[in-house]
């Protein structure tokens, strides 16, 4: 948590990501949009993958 992280997610997407909440079923913290950070939440069962 709170590292730039790279994030797959099973719909094909693909994104920086700086987790800040790590939840039982969920995940919190801000996207990049390729111009700027978005909060953006997402559920775990949605990454396929991540590496910091």
């Amino acid at each position: 948590m709170f590292r730039f992280t790279y994030v797959w997610l099973t719909n094909g997407q693909q994104f920086w990501y700086y987790p800040i909440f790590v939840g039982r079923h969920s995940i919190a913290g801000y996207r990049w949009t390729g111009f700027s950070w978005m909060y953006f939440g997402v559920d775990l069962r949605n990454i396929d993958a991540f590496t910091c």
